[in-house]
């Protein structure tokens, strides 16, 4: 129950009270919660009151909203493949997740000598970069900047990629599917910018997963940079007994 005589402000006793449920399992994972108004009349507070416990608990990745339906409580954390081949919004879209794309910035800029190297270029080839922010349910979730030869992609520039799928449209502009990726996995810090971004504090460690994408015989096509929230995924891998999955630990050359 919440206390009106007490110095903690009533919208935070309301989100710790919410947040207590869901710990005790009495609201569970994609069950909807009270709305405002029946969390306004059931505790005999205002509904801004209310709403600014519901805001915060979805700003947390705890609760998260569906547009004309209501809140609902948040998986604790979403188990994704982290590929760079997989779709993302296809992959939440299909778990029943509203994924956005925000495009933060798209450029064409001389390609660095590790581009050049991990997409086998020659020298002074001009790049496409596409950094996008990716929202599951209106929370910040991953950051993923890719790089494209602009020679043969120079078209994705004109499309809106905040609604279209970037993996369709360089398949669609490639003429050929993407087959397979290799990617690298391992944790590290955001720095402030990539911090605000993605809404979390600038000592909260996220995934990196880079990878460069190939074409069926062998033609690497993209290289992606994606940085993921390290309290909303766990790493989920795939192996079989014919081609198992490889760890390798990154040595520190300086040592």
């Amino acid at each position: 129950m919440i206390d009106k005589r007490s110095s903690v402000p009533l919208y935070v006793q309301i989100q710790n009270l919410l947040a207590e449920q869901i710990r005790a399992g009495e609201l569970q994972s994609g069950h909807q919660v009270p709305s405002e108004t029946e969390i306004a009349t059931q505790h005999n507070i205002s509904r801004m009151t209310a709403r600014k416990a519901l805001e915060s608990l979805v700003a947390k990745g705890i609760l998260y909203r569906r547009k004309g339906k209501g809140t609902y409580v948040a998986e604790h954390v979403m188990a994704y493949g982290m590929s760079t081949i997989l779709s993302f919004s296809g992959t939440f879209s299909a778990r029943g997740h509203q994924v956005t794309t925000k495009v933060l910035s798209s450029a064409v800029i001389p390609a660095s000598d590790y581009i050049r190297e991990s997409l086998h270029l020659a020298p002074f080839t001009q790049m496409i970069v596409i950094r996008r922010l990716r929202l599951v349910d209106d929370v910040p979730a991953a950051i993923h900047t890719s790089y494209l030869d602009h020679r043969i992609f120079a078209p994705i520039l004109e499309m809106d990629l905040s609604k279209e799928s970037l993996l369709e449209a360089i398949q669609e502009t490639l003429g050929l599917p993407v087959a397979y990726s290799r990617d690298s996995v391992q944790a590290v810090l955001p720095n402030r910018e990539e911090a605000e971004l993605l809404g979390s504090a600038p000592n909260d460690p996220a995934l990196e997963v880079e990878g460069v994408a190939y074409a069926e015989g062998g033609q690497p096509i993209r290289l992606t940079r994606g940085l993921y929230r390290g309290d909303l995924f766990k790493l989920t891998v795939t192996n079989t007994a014919t081609q198992p999955a490889s760890l390798n630990m990154v040595s520190d050359s300086a040592g």
